[in-house]
């Protein structure tokens, strides 16, 4: 039996976490649930779809006498506690198999299933630890996770590579049409050398977590999971198995020709001539011409805008087509207000810098084949 009441607000946020991870559909009643432990004062809510699970940790002010587990209806019990008043006080009780929720004079009776058919993932050993404050691993994953692909047949792309080496920490995405990869130093890690390649939805339920800047996180993995631990969470993932492809190769060296832009001025000016875009492809032909940067779209209701921005830029013409939504992506996850485009030819793909930014920080967008 467990018994224990808890102020409506502390457990509000452990339980959203927890729940987060559900899945609506389920072929596994019990993955409908979440797994609740009190130890002491500390109580643990788990949700799991078997590929991620995430604790919620909140502490109460009083101690259960005894170490106990049960299961809730995730969805259910979150919907309950939502629409109770607020500052009120819940008192959960489970005997059983079935848990009573009751605040005031409101009653609630659900059924508990099994503990033991949770499936929790098993204790890890892990190859690596270290810690990072989570600004720095939310700047990681922001800058690179917008070009992680929704469902790829190659599944080693249908993440974010994540790699220590020579005491730097480097975040790489790409779905095969834009590549990110951001780099930063790290006394955290030493010469060692890791690569694992987290799922993509751990990846966004991790940004989801990361809301405290300057705390620490631990992270740790192995050659199949990886562990993140915050003061009020803990989130576990399987990896994808698989090797990425050797990245550099991907990566086209810079250009001979060069063009310095204002990043919210082309971000404005892509979003504009979008609006008459081809849906379909959503496309802009990318024209340099002597000291002007040329946009154009059109569609097949014979529909077209232009917009030209003033560039320094004095090399032969050159015609890219390249994809809006794309291109928008890049500009948004860079900080800077100026940016460096190299490139080739208008076949080949482009390179995105920062001007006056992470050095180790580069976009690279391939050209729309006519």
């Amino acid at each position: 039996m467990m018994k224990f009441s808890i102020k409506r607000e502390s457990l509000l946020k452990p339980l959203q976490l927890a729940t987060g991870v559900v899945e609506r559909r389920q072929t596994m009643p019990i993955l409908s649930h979440i797994l609740l432990t009190a130890h002491g004062k500390l109580l643990t809510f788990i949700g799991t779809d078997l590929e991620v699970e995430l604790h919620g940790l909140v502490n109460t002010d009083h101690a259960v006498k005894n170490p106990a587990q049960i299961t809730v209806p995730g969805k259910k019990f979150l919907d309950i506690c939502r629409t109770l008043p607020e500052n009120s006080t819940i008192e959960l009780t489970e005997n059983n198999g079935r848990i009573t929720v009751a605040c005031g004079r409101s009653r609630f009776v659900m059924t508990s299933l099994s503990t033991k058919d949770f499936p929790c993932v098993p204790e890890q050993k892990a190859v690596m630890n270290f810690e990072l404050k989570q600004k720095t691993l939310r700047e990681l994953i922001e800058k690179t996770s917008f070009a992680i692909p929704q469902q790829d047949v190659r599944q080693y792309l249908n993440g974010l590579l994540f790699e220590v080496k020579d005491g730097s920490i480097q975040t790489l995405a790409t779905d095969g049409h834009r590549l990110a990869v951001h780099s930063i130093e790290s006394p955290v890690v030493d010469s060692s050398f890791a690569q694992v390649i987290i799922p993509r939805k751990c990846v966004f339920e991790l940004m989801r977590l990361l809301e405290n800047p300057d705390e620490e996180v631990s992270v740790s993995f192995n050659n199949n999971f990886v562990r993140i631990k915050g003061s009020n969470f803990i989130l576990i993932s399987k990896l994808i198995s698989g090797k990425f492809p050797n990245y550099n190769k991907i990566i086209p060296k810079r250009g001979d020709k060069k063009v310095e832009l204002d990043c919210n001025e082309l971000k404005q000016a892509l979003t504009r001539v979008g609006i008459l875009s081809n849906e379909l492809f959503r496309s802009v032909n990318f024209k340099l011409r002597n000291d002007t940067l040329v946009l154009t779209t059109n569609n097949p209701d014979q529909e077209e805008a232009i917009e030209e921005l003033t560039v320094d830029y004095k090399n032969e013409n050159v015609d890219i087509i390249l994809n809006i939504g794309y291109f928008v992506d890049i500009l948004n996850a860079i900080e800077t207000e100026k940016i460096n485009i190299f490139f080739k030819t208008g076949d080949s793909g482009i390179v995105i810098e920062e001007v006056n930014g992470n050095p180790n920080c580069l976009y690279v967008l391939m050209p729309i084949r006519q």
